[in-house]
């Protein structure tokens, strides 16, 4: 058995970096499918804190060999007992299986059925989340819970109140049998709502009430529309045995259910699609065939889809930049041209490893390549004889619709000899979809393996490693700031010297300087400094100085409005202290967050405001 690993909160908020569009694309993709089906739910979500996440490593046994599997959690409530079982159908379609937990049931004992399932997180969303995270024994995986309604308010009741609570019950069998009745009830409750409208629905038919009967039978979410009277009148005069009206209410739920999801769109859900989509799964009946074709029933304007869902017609996609650097590669360990040539090598192998199991034929070894499998672009231009190489990757999402990817990088000789690398990545999709991804941050691997391995330029070396300006350096920080040349923000954090060289960081709070420029420091200039040799970096310039802050100047000072100063932002300690982040960002009808303050949250915010120069 490998040995018990534990982290700190500092360095799982270090590590663990997971962009609430994660969680966002989640919750769309099983909404999406949840919506379809025409079932009655609600949907939850989270993603793990760091203080959560400590606790679990301290609680339990995580290693190698066991990892935390629900980093991200998702919640469904059920309105009826018999969707746990359509919903956990409808999550296995959806998403890779790893499996399903479920508390056990007996005789004399009555517990919140809970019951969950561990499914493999989409390749396209672990690729979001921070490397680091699944370096701390952390399983690429999410979790999702099943319940009804009726039982998710008493389950935390009981979670909250029995399982940590104990200690309130010991000696008190009669409060407990008490608050074990309760639960049974509430067992029993969910039981009758489903017979209870079973036996209605059976009522209905028996009157020949069919909306009645399928509304009550299959409990699904039904726009108002009225029955076609040509199937009305087969439905009442078929004497048979096994007529179809006894067969429309004889079939499942689950078969309606898989119908509808099996359908190429979202079609409207009434009394007519859904006698059609029965009768095409089981019934067979010639007639209603006919009927239903020539009414054109799933497109015949009784039940208008949400145009948002793009099935009436195409929208055009936009595009949009999430990461953008025009920089110069370093030449202190290559030369121009080796340079030049070791990034196409790193670049060429994140292409290999990203999009060599599309195309067999792809060469291991670093050389001009093009191939367009059905739904993407893959090409490297190569030209080392000029020191020229350029690539373009674009691939539809496979796993969200109407959204494509575009990565692309060019490396070309300067006038003056430097090598200039320029760097972009970018999605594209239809307006309404944009908005909910404004917030999005990707700087592809190959770009940071460039940084890592050659170095990189923008006016001056960008470096991960902390750098204090020293006297010799005042001047060169200064004109960095002042350069029309920088293509990247410069951050400048001053703090009161403690003496023997060191700064006093306290006032930061739980914000570590060494974080951000590990993090940010291969697309954003980083120093420190202290309060007096501040005054000869900003001083100069007109900027207020003089006590604990930090500074953010914007890249291209020639459209700053300051005159030779560039657009800058200043937060004083009490912009640390106060400030306030919502981490995790979601649609704006659940409005779910995860709200921190102080140096943690100002981080964050400095981070999003680092990277916004970068789209």
């Amino acid at each position: 058995m490998a040995d018990r690993v534990t982290y700190t909160k500092e360095e799982i908020e270090a590590g663990v970096v997971v962009p609430g569009i994660v969680e966002v694309e989640l919750r769309h993709l099983v909404e999406d499918q949840l919506a379809q089906s025409g079932l009655y739910y609600r949907l939850f979500s989270r993603i793990k804190t760091a203080a959560s996440l400590e606790r679990k490593y301290q609680r339990k046994c995580y290693n190698k060999d066991k990892k935390i599997q629900d980093l991200i959690g998702l919640r469904v409530d059920v309105y009826f007992e018999d969707d746990l079982r359509i919903c956990r159908h409808i999550l296995e379609q959806t998403f890779h299986l790893i499996g399903w937990s479920e508390s056990s049931k007996n005789e004399v004992e009555f517990k919140p059925v809970k019951i969950n399932g561990v499914f493999r997180l989409p390749a396209y969303l672990k690729e979001k989340i921070s490397p680091e995270t699944w370096d701390m024994c952390i399983d690429d995986t999410i979790e999702i819970q099943v319940k009804t309604v009726f039982f998710d308010g008493w389950h935390e009741i009981d979670h909250d109140m029995k399982y940590k609570g104990g200690e309130l019950w010991e000696g008190r069998t009669s409060f407990s049998r008490y608050f074990n009745s309760i639960l049974a009830t509430l067992e029993l409750c969910d039981k009758s709502l489903v017979t209870l409208f079973e036996n209605l629905g059976h009522d209905l038919y028996k009157e020949k009430n069919w909306n009645g009967m399928m509304k009550a039978h299959y409990r699904l979410k039904m726009t108002e529309a009225p029955l076609y009277p040509e199937v009305e009148e087969i439905l009442n005069n078929d004497h048979s045995e096994n007529n179809i009206g006894k067969q429309l209410f004889k079939t499942k739920r689950v078969v309606l259910v898989d119908q509808l999801l099996s359908q190429p769109r979202r079609v409207p859900i009434n009394i007519n699609t859904m006698i059609a989509l029965v009768n095409k799964a089981v019934i067979h009946d010639e007639r209603l065939t006919r009927i239903f074709h020539e009414r054109d029933v799933f497109d015949d304007g009784s039940d208008q889809v949400d145009e948002e869902w793009g099935y009436k017609r195409l929208r055009p996609l936009t595009q949009r930049d999430v990461f953008k650097a025009d920089v110069n590669l370093s030449t202190y360990r290559y030369s121009a041209h080796d340079a030049c040539m070791e990034a196409a090598r790193l670049t060429y192998a994140w292409i290999y490893e990203k999009y060599g199991y599309i195309d067999s034929g792809m060469p291991k070894k670093l050389q001009s390549y093009k191939s367009e499998p059905l739904g993407f672009r893959i090409s490297m231009d190569l030209r080392p004889e000029e020191d020229y190489w350029r690539m373009c990757c674009m691939n539809v999402d496979q796993e969200t619709p109407g959204m494509a990817w575009t990565v692309t990088a060019e490396c070309k000789k300067a006038e003056d000899g430097r090598q200039l690398l320029s760097v972009r990545n970018s999605y594209a999709t239809t307006d309404e979809k944009r908005n909910l991804l404004n917030q999005y941050f990707s700087c592809p691997k190959f770009y940071s393996a460039i940084a890592d391995r050659i170095g990189i330029f923008d006016v001056r070396y960008l470096s991960t490693s902390r750098r204090i300006i020293k006297d010799r350096q005042v001047g060169k920080v200064r004109s960095l700031i002042l350069s029309k040349a920088r293509k990247m923000p410069v951050c400048l954090i001053v703090s009161a010297d403690q003496g023997g060289g060191w700064l006093n960081e306290g006032w930061l709070g739980e914000f570590k300087v060494y974080d951000l420029t590990r993090i940010a420091g291969r697309y954003s200039h980083i120093y420190t400094c202290s309060i007096d040799m501040s005054w000869g970096v900003l001083g100069e310039l007109g900027v207020p100085c003089g006590e604990n802050a930090v500074y953010v100047f914007a890249p291209k000072a020639e459209e700053s409005g300051q005159g030779d100063v560039p657009v800058y932002s200043r937060y004083s300690e009490a912009d640390v202290r106060e400030s306030y982040f919502g981490r995790h960002h979601v649609d704006k009808e659940k409005n779910r967050y995860d709200l921190i303050s102080g140096g943690q949250a100002f981080y964050h915010k400095l981070l999003m405001e680092l990277r916004s120069y970068l789209k």
